[in-house]
């Protein structure tokens, strides 16, 4: 059994790039770059952040934009510059950021998008606002301070200080001699006073986030383009039809047949979960609130019709969904904390519309997100006691407001973060957490299924990387990690029937979500791509 990629129902013209974020292009027009941002998987009901298999690329073109040339994806920080070699397929890559506390920390890279080939050039992690080439073999480059008291006296203006050099030595930094272990400065980066850019040649201070977008819209002109990213879930509305939601929209519908997109409903906010509840498609919008004039996040749920969306319900604030097989919705509140107002957590009839509020607990977009739609019950992860974030226990809720503890899901061993979870039957799940540990990075991957009740898992898979979603298809589990890695599971044993990495037409990328139909395998991913792939056997 396997996975084989039949067609991308989303367009593929620069289907890799994701949320933009700068645009460059060569002296002579014949090539340029596109920049852009992986964003991190968060919305205020669930949270990913370890393991994602890209964060910031660049994207080479030919100057018509017809032609993509290489796609870099090594970059750990956000790009601020790109300059272009004046003779040779190579780029310099500048790349940084503010911690946000202290620090500011970034690369500086010289890639060929011929051959490949990548070099990290400094020998420590230092913020490159801004780079150009002094001739074919030296570079300039603008740096941030290290952090915001390297120049006493300056602190308040770190942000607007700069200091730099010209680089002679462009080999890798640890072929060169100058990669430290980290606690040693890069000789060559030691006691640059602070300067003008001017000195080095650069005409302007370096351009901003809102600049650089705005360069990116100047390299596409009037290139046909539509801005993707983050597929946040799917749901297939029949055999043929399948929708979708991510950050550029409240939903889009494909004809998977024919490839067309059937629906595309844009407003304000965007989908971010679609759920089969309360008699039809029920799409759920989030609208992001304002931290200065003190607005909530805040959550509209409509009804999926042939032509457009028909409102049913307003949340003041988030909300995250799951179903029951009834058709009835579990509301969680995602954000009452420190908020000043009571918890308003609610529960939906199908047949009836009747809303009952209910208290269930703390709810942490890491630890209590759980997705186990479609069996007997609205289940949900709730604390012990109900206001932590340990101890977590899988309960259900009924119409009525009483709560029933189903099982422990963290044991006394282990905490159980970024949890998702699918029935294989009315008594049996399969699920994928991260176990805590306090040193990010370095917590166990796992996929278990378990038998509700007590008692140890039937089995369990250590995996590299967090899971994004489960789907079951017949006797098998398809799973998706944040390393872009697709792997489909054995539902009685465990044993991995197939493996890979997702990449297409060449280029990584990683999927968010899935969903199955039949032997039809929708699969959405972190670029804003839409995927359908088909079951094999063998």
């Amino acid at each position: 059994m396997g996975l084989r990629l039949v067609r991308e129902l989303s367009p593929s013209r620069f289907a890799e790039v994701g949320k933009p974020a700068g645009g460059w292009r060569r002296a002579d027009g014949e090539v340029c770059a596109l920049a852009s941002h992986i964003q991190q998987l968060y919305w205020p009901g669930r949270a990913l952040y370890e393991g994602r298999r890209i964060e910031h690329r660049v994207s080479v073109y030919d100057g018509a934009l017809e032609r993509r040339l290489g796609v870099f994806d090594r970059a750990r920080f956000p790009i601020n510059d790109v300059a272009f070699h004046p003779t040779r397929s190579l780029v310099a890559v500048a790349t940084g950021s503010y911690d946000g506390g202290f620090l500011f920390e970034g690369d500086l890279w010289l890639w060929s998008w011929e051959t490949g080939e990548a070099r990290s050039l400094l020998g420590e992690s230092r913020d490159v606002a801004a780079c150009r080439w002094v001739d074919d073999d030296r570079l300039a480059v603008l740096l941030r301070p290290r952090d915001e008291e390297e120049y006493p006296g300056a602190e308040d203006r770190a942000f607007e200080t700069y200091v730099g050099l010209v680089l002679e030595d462009l080999r890798d930094a640890s072929e060169s001699g100058f990669r430290s272990s980290g606690a040693d400065p890069d000789p060559r980066l030691a006691n640059l006073p602070p300067i003008d850019p001017a000195t080095l040649g650069f005409a302007a201070s370096p351009m901003g986030h809102r600049d650089r977008r705005s360069r990116f819209d100047e390299v596409m002109g009037s290139t046909p383009y539509e801005e993707r990213s983050r597929v946040w879930d799917l749901l297939w509305l029949s055999p043929e039809r399948l929708a979708a939601t991510h950050d550029q929209c409240h939903v889009e519908v494909w004809d998977t047949r024919t490839g067309e997109r059937t629906q595309h409903v844009r407003g304000e906010g965007h989908g971010v979960q679609l759920v089969e509840a309360l008699g039809a498609a029920v799409v759920h919008v989030l609208r992001r609130g304002n931290f200065v004039e003190k607005l909530e996040d805040r959550s509209t749920l409509f009804r999926l019709g042939p032509d457009s969306l028909e409102h049913a319900r307003t949340f003041d604030h988030a909300v995250a969904l799951s179903s029951d097989a009834a058709g009835d919705l579990l509301c969680r509140d995602t954000g009452a904390r420190g908020r000043g107002r009571a918890r308003a957590d609610v529960v939906l009839s199908a047949s009836t519309d009747e809303a009952v509020r209910a208290d269930l607990g703390h709810y942490d977009c890491f630890n209590h997100y759980l997705r186990l739609d479609g069996g007997d019950g609205l289940c949900f992860l709730r604390g012990t006691p109900s206001g932590s974030h340990q101890g977590k226990r899988l309960c259900r809720v009924d119409l009525a407001g009483a709560v029933d503890e189903v099982m422990d899901w963290d044991d006394q061993a282990t905490h159980l973060m970024n949890s998702t979870a699918c029935w294989l039957s009315a008594r049996s799940i399969v699920r994928a957490a991260r176990v805590y540990h306090p040193r990010p990075g370095t917590g166990a991957n796992l996929i278990e299924r378990r038998e509700l009740g007590s008692g140890p898992p039937a089995w369990r898979v250590s995996v590299g990387a967090p899971a994004t979603e489960l789907a079951v298809a017949g006797d098998a589990v398809v799973f998706a990690l944040m390393d872009g890695t697709l792997g489909i599971l054995d539902a009685a044993t465990g044993e991995t029937r197939w493996r890979e990495t997702l990449d297409v037409d060449g280029v990584p990328t990683f999927a968010t979500t899935l969903a199955i139909e039949g032997d039809a395998v929708a699969i959405g991913t972190a670029d804003g791509r839409v995927l359908l792939a088909q079951l094999t056997a063998g």
